[in-house]
């Protein structure tokens, strides 16, 4: 059933692209002036899809008229209700048809932006885009083939946002408000008192903090006259378990969907979460955080210029002897150390995650208390 359910839209793609490829040579790109229609087409898991709300944000300064449309997963959807910076979303897969049969019935688009994966130049060029801009040198190579317009990455360190606005030429885009992404308004619950968020899940387990860890931070937030507001994924509920809350600890675990989490998030004095989607997902919400980077690169993932508003502070080691691959989206980058192991006892895998055991609670203790000022009256020996 699976192979049946994947074969008509390889098909589709595949006739179009037979169809087209014999005037690839005529492809010239639109001037400016004539951009009516722009596609940002990716596939990211969440965190990436944020991180490159820069490219949105300067495609819209760039082509003020241009109609915007954002093909992203369908579980992303949701987020781009309010429609920021007039973008309309979109959802897609490659293997639903329907989505991509969808995408095939739009009016022809004068650019394409891929922010991720090259091969999806297939896709763009099949359903008649007449330009289309992507990262340089992905590997391998054949996914390049389609792309008409090549940016290279940046030859010295700074964040993937600020690197995803690449993709249009001219200066950066003027930093993130939430003016450009306004809030929903959806139910939440009252906790009587200022809070902040504690999120403990990951999109892997090699980024878990030690429950102990997640106690001892809890206890200052508490001593703090903050209400400790614990907040995972679904799936994650054991996590926020073991860390055994207080009575008078709320727990929003696994049962918010995004609209809800970004509201919880912009009404916290401050947030502290793994380098994991959520933690994007708060600088969305404008909310001081704290990051906990073990595995992946504060340079890549932490603060950045686009985000420059709010307070984002990176906790853990500078460098760490595993921390490795120098590759984004799968292009080599020099000047990135970052490890995306997984956790297991096969060879390749990481048996225990030291990076992560490394982040002591003194070190986001610390980094907690500049986000909140009007707690700083602390003494050194309460932190």
């Amino acid at each position: 059933m699976k192979k049946q359910r994947r074969l008509p839209g390889r098909l589709l793609i595949f006739a179009a692209l037979l169809c087209r490829l014999p005037w690839q040579w005529l492809r010239r790109r639109p001037v400016e002036e004539a951009v009516q229609r722009i596609l940002v087409l990716h596939q990211f898991l969440l965190g990436d899809a944020l991180m490159a709300t820069s490219l949105l944000a300067k495609l819209r300064e760039r082509y003020p008229a241009a109609e915007i449309i954002l093909a992203c997963p369908q579980g992303q959807v949701g987020l781009y209700q309010s429609r920021p910076y007039g973008i309309t979303a979109v959802g897609w897969h490659p293997r639903d048809f329907a989505s991509v049969r969808k995408l095939f019935t739009m009016p022809r688009f004068d650019l394409a932006f891929l922010s991720g994966e090259n091969r999806l130049s297939f896709l763009a060029r099949a359903i008649g885009a007449r330009w289309i801009i992507g990262f340089a040198d992905e590997a391998p190579a054949y996914k390049n083939w389609l792309v008409d317009e090549a940016i290279p990455y940046s030859t010295t360190p700074e964040s993937w946002t600020d690197t995803a606005a690449r993709l249009v030429a001219g200066p950066d885009p003027k930093p993130f408000s939430l003016v450009d992404w306004p809030l929903e308004e959806v139910s939440l619950p009252f906790f009587g008192q200022p809070y902040v968020v504690l999120h403990v899940g990951a999109s892997s387990p090699t980024r878990y903090w030690p429950a102990g860890n997640w106690r001892e931070l809890a206890a200052y937030v508490r001593a703090r006259g903050l209400t400790v507001v614990w907040s995972c994924g679904p799936g994650e509920e054991q996590l926020v378990d073991e860390i055994q809350p207080a009575p008078d600890d709320a727990t929003m675990a696994g049962s918010l969907n995004l609209l809800q989490l970004r509201a919880l998030l912009h009404g916290a004095r401050a947030a502290v979460c793994p380098d994991t989607g959520v933690a994007h997902l708060a600088k969305i919400a404008a909310v001081p955080q704290v990051m906990l980077f073990g595995p992946g690169s504060e340079t890549l993932f932490g603060a950045s210029r686009f985000f420059s508003s709010t307070p984002c502070l990176g906790v853990g080691p500078i460098w760490f002897p595993c921390r490795i691959q120098r590759d984004m989206h799968y292009r080599q980058t020099e000047w990135a150390m970052r490890c995306y192991r997984t956790v297991g006892t096969k060879e390749g895998q990481c048996r225990k995650p030291q990076c992560m055991a490394v982040v002591q609670p003194s070190m986001v203790l610390q980094a907690l208390v500049q986000l909140l000022p009007e707690e700083n009256n602390c003494n050194d020996q309460d932190i």
